[in-house]
C-alpha cells in the first residue's frame, strides 16, 4: 500500500499569510516612502557637518569663522577685515565660505518644510577651534546638535 500523504499549504494557511503581509504593508510601507523623514534626516547631518567643518576651517586657516542661524537656514562666513584682507577678531567684515565638495558659492544650507532652531543666532569658531559660546541646534523639532564652547565640540547625542 502506498502513502499518499500530501504536502504543502491548506487554503487557510495562504490566505492567513496573505492578510497579515496586508496588515503589514498597511503599517509599515508609509514610513518608507515618507519624503519628510529622509529631508529630516539629510538636513540633520548637513547642518552637523556644516558646524563640524566650520571648526576645522577655523583651525586650519586662523580666521574666525562664524555660524549663523536664522530662518531655518544656516550660513558660514570668515571674518575678515576688508582694508587688508586678513583675519580679524572682530566682526569688520564678513567673507563667504566657499562649500568644499564644489568649492564655488557660500557655504550655506537649508530644507523645504524642515526646521533649523539655535540657542544662539550666532557663534564663532577661533583659531584654536573653540566656540565663542555653547550652543544647541534643533532640526525638526527633535534633532539635536550640541556645540560646547570651551573646545568647540560638536556632536549629537
Amino acid at each position: 500500500m502506498k502513502n499518499n500523504k500530501q504536502t504543502g499549504f491548506t487554503l487557510v494557511e495562504l490566505v492567513m499569510v496573505i492578510i497579515m503581509l496586508g496588515i503589514l504593508s498597511a503599517s509599515a510601507l508609509p514610513k518608507f516612502f515618507d519624503k519628510n523623514t529622509f529631508a529630516e534626516r539629510a538636513f540633520f547631518d548637513d547642518t552637523l557637518n556644516a558646524v563640524r567643518y566650520a571648526q576645522k576651517l577655523a583651525v586650519a586657516t586662523g580666521c574666525n569663522v562664524k555660524v549663523s542661524i536664522s530662518s531655518d537656514r544656516y550660513t558660514l562666513t570668515r571674518l575678515v577685515d576688508y582694508s587688508s584682507a586678513l583675519c580679524t577678531n572682530s566682526a569688520t567684515g564678513s567673507l563667504a565660505v566657499s562649500h568644499p565638495s564644489s568649492g564655488i558659492g557660500s557655504y550655506s544650507g537649508s530644507e523645504s518644510g524642515v526646521t533649523l532652531t539655535s540657542s544662539v543666532p550666532s557663534f564663532n569658531f577661533d583659531a584654536l577651534g573653540t566656540a565663542s559660546t555653547d550652543a544647541i541646534l534643533t532640526v525638526a523639532g527633535s534633532k539635536v546638535i550640541n556645540v560646547i564652547a570651551e573646545t568647540g565640540y560638536v556632536y549629537a547625542p
